[in-house]
């Protein structure tokens, strides 16, 4: 019995300094001054192209089509004559009501001559004053009659107008919707119109994107490997329901991208920032690992977001550990083996996944 107490005391003692090098011997880590890491970083947000100039156009009265001059992929000019319908029953009220108010003239033309001879019989006694006022009221029976039919005149020139469907800017057919012969109703689509030189960009962006934003950053968007340069014109005080973010309006200043297309707002920020890769989550929340008197200590980030480069308020002489940090915790002995080839090239941890991969993956 007396030899088994040995042996375990010898086995204890054995593991005793073992145990302790292990606890004391700090990991060898890779440290750099904040100012070495801090990049000027590209920023990127969704951005849409919408149309300015989308019509559908739509048949204002019923009629049978007579007449097309248009075909899909058409470059048409703003008053072109597109669709013509069936017109002859509204010309020939238009001649009735012509003849009417003819009519009504030679009568209310008569009423007057007689109305004027009356009243100098008037003067001279020979005419009674009933009599006069009876001509004084023909006249502005006759008067009212005609302003009637001119009305209804203007009524008819303004449905004769609808039976030719025109366009209201110029631009190129993208749809037709009938074919000739047919019959159309009010509200019906006959043709789509689009003009693709009227554009309006749309970009979504966060509260630290826009806090970056100048009137002086340049602006540009990438669509299919094309780059589109643009400006800012305005940012709508609102935030969209889908994306939780803040609209900006943008407009080109060159060339002008397709109506539809989606691609990347890009812009370079003139705040000096850390890149993302260098940050770790801890505790659901991101930050850096530093040195600090030999030690290891997580530093938090609030304002920092998954796959985006970070604003650090930190002495540009802090010592940010930039290798094996993800698998230290505050109070670790570390041992700084120096800094090299902290900065290869401009930061990329703005554009997310664009460079194959997934920054925003990247936590503890």
């Amino acid at each position: 019995m007396k030899f088994n107490t040995n042996i375990y005391l010898a086995l204890i003692l054995l593991f005793i300094p073992k145990y302790s090098i292990s606890a004391t011997t700090p990991k060898i880590i890779q440290a750099c001054q904040l100012d070495s890491l801090l990049t000027v970083a590209n920023s990127q947000a969704y951005a849409e192209v919408k149309p300015q100039q989308l019509a559908n156009l739509t048949a204002e009265i019923s009629g049978k089509v007579i007449d097309i001059t248009i075909e899909v992929g058409d470059k048409i000019t703003k008053g072109d004559v597109l669709f013509k319908l069936d017109d002859r029953q509204w010309q020939l009220q238009l001649k009735q009501l012509d003849a009417d108010i003819k009519g009504i003239k030679a009568r209310l033309k008569l009423a007057n001559y007689q109305l004027k001879q009356r009243t100098k019989l008037h003067r001279g006694g020979n005419v009674s004053e009933e009599l006069l006022h009876q001509h004084k009221t023909e006249v502005a029976s006759l008067t009212a009659e005609l302003e009637s039919q001119n009305f209804q005149k203007q009524q008819l020139q303004l449905t004769l107008s609808k039976t030719k469907i025109t366009a209201p800017f110029s631009g190129v057919i993208i749809q037709r919707e009938v074919n000739l012969g047919e019959w159309v109703d009010p509200g019906q689509p006959v043709a789509s119109l689009l003009n693709p030189t009227k554009v309006e960009i749309k970009a979504f962006l966060d509260a630290q994107q826009l806090a970056n934003l100048t009137t002086k950053t340049r602006l540009k968007l990438h669509i299919n490997k094309q780059v589109f340069p643009v400006k800012r014109q305005t940012l709508l005080p609102m935030l969209d329901a889908d994306k939780n973010l803040q609209p900006i309006i943008l407009k080109p200043t060159g060339k002008i991208p397709l109506p539809g297309s989606q691609g990347q707002l890009r812009w370079q920020t003139t705040t000096k920032k850390i890149p993302f890769r260098y940050s770790l989550k801890v505790n659901e929340s991101y930050g850096l690992m530093l040195l600090v008197d030999n030690k290891a200590q997580f530093h938090k980030l609030p304002e920092a977001l998954p796959g985006r480069s970070i604003v650090v308020d930190l002495p540009a002489k802090t010592l940010v550990i930039t290798t094996g940090f993800r698998q230290l915790k505050t109070g670790d002995l570390v041992k700084n083996k120096g800094c090299s080839n902290v900065n290869s090239g401009r930061d990329l941890s703005g554009f997310g996944n664009l460079t194959g991969i997934n920054l925003a993956g990247l936590n503890n």
